[in-house]
């Protein structure tokens, strides 16, 4: 999945930089689908790259990686509130919009 043809050319550490790269841009363009694929790829990389020995740039690449993994999950997290918020207030303004409509509607049968 990872490797794409034109990805398999790539070392590990420019896969790790490719992918932190496409992980960052996703975020900033705010494409959660591509977020969510791009994560994929990455779990996907760690798993191939379990018990292997690491070079130091490579566990450097990996370090900056989960730095960039952090940021943009803090960032999923911050929107996912916000979400949540306007959700709430949709739900608030909705019953209240409701009561309104039952409130007049009394008042013109009387």
């Amino acid at each position: 999945k990872v490797r794409k043809r034109w990805v398999s050319r790539m070392d590990d550490i420019q896969l790790i930089q490719f992918l932190a790269n496409a992980l960052k841009s996703a975020t900033q363009q705010r494409d959660w689908v591509q977020v969510r694929n791009v994560d994929k790829q990455i779990a996907s990389l760690l798993s191939s790259l379990s018990g292997q020995p690491l070079s130091e740039q490579k566990r450097q690449a990996l370090m900056m990686l989960k730095d960039t993994h952090h940021r943009v999950n803090e960032i999923c997290r911050q929107q996912s509130a916000e979400l949540e918020h306007k959700m709430a207030l949709h739900r608030n303004n909705r019953e209240g919009a409701m009561a309104y409509a039952i409130f007049s509607g009394d008042e013109d049968s009387e």
